[in-house]
C-alpha cells in the first residue's frame, strides 16, 4: 500500500476519534482540515522524492558525459581502433590455429588408439634391432675385409704358381729338345 494513502487512513482515524470534520474536497478544493495539509505536505515530499531520484538519474547521466568527455577518451579510442585492427588483422592466424585445432581434435582418437600408444615400446624394439643390424653390419664387413684379403692372396697364389707352371714348361720343352728327335716313331 502507498505511504501517503496509509497515512491519510491514520489521519482520518485520528479525526474521527478526535471529531474533527474530515477533508472536503470539491472539485480540486482542499479544506482548512489537517488532513488535506498532511496530504498537501506528503504530497509534497512525494514530489521532493521524485525529483530526488531524477536528480540522481541526472547526475548519473553527467557521470557518464564525464567520461566521455575525459580528456583521454580520445586516445582510448584511438588505442582501441588500434586493437581492434590488430584483432582483425590476426583473425585469419586464429582461424588457421581453430582450423588445426579442429584437426588435432579429430585426430585425438587416432593418437590416443592402442597402437600408437605401444610406439615408445616399439621403440625400443626398433632400437634393438638397429643395434643387432650394426653389429652383422659389422660382422658382414669384417667377412668381406677376410674374403677380400682370400681374394687377393690366391691371386698372388696363382700368379706365383702360374709362373712356377710356366718355368716348369719351359725346362721340359728344353729338355725336349736336347733328347735327339725320331724319325717316323721308329728310332
Amino acid at each position: 500500500m502507498d505511504p501517503i494513502a496509509v497515512l491519510q487512513s491514520r489521519i482520518e482515524q485520528l479525526e474521527a476519534k478526535l471529531g474533527i470534520n474530515a477533508c472536503n474536497i470539491i472539485e480540486g478544493q482542499q479544506g482548512d482540515s489537517a488532513t488535506a495539509n498532511l496530504l498537501n505536505t506528503a504530497q509534497a515530499i512525494n514530489n521532493a522524492t521524485a525529483e530526488h531520484e531524477k536528480l540522481k538519474e541526472a547526475r548519473n547521466m553527467a557521470n557518464e558525459l564525464n567520461n566521455y568527455t575525459d580528456p583521454n577518451l580520445a586516445e582510448n579510442l584511438q588505442q582501441n581502433n588500434m586493437h581492434m585492427h590488430e584483432v582483425v588483422a590476426a583473425e585469419p592466424v586464429i582461424q588457421h590455429h581453430c582450423h588445426c585445432m579442429h584437426h588435432c581434435k579429430q585426430a585425438a582418437p587416432v593418437l590416443e588408439s592402442e597402437p600408437i600408444q605401444q610406439v615408445p615400446v616399439m621403440q625400443e624394439t626398433v632400437n634393438k634391432m638397429h643395434l643387432a643390424a650394426a653389429e652383422v653390419k659389422a660382422e658382414a664387413d669384417s667377412v668381406s675385409q677376410g674374403i677380400q684379403e682370400l681374394a687377393e692372396t690366391c691371386g698372388t697364389a696363382a700368379s706365383k704358381t702360374s709362373e712356377q707352371l710356366a718355368a716348369v714348361a719351359q725346362k721340359v720343352n728344353e729338355v725336349e729338345q736336347s733328347f735327339p728327335r725320331r724319325r717316323n716313331g721308329l728310332d
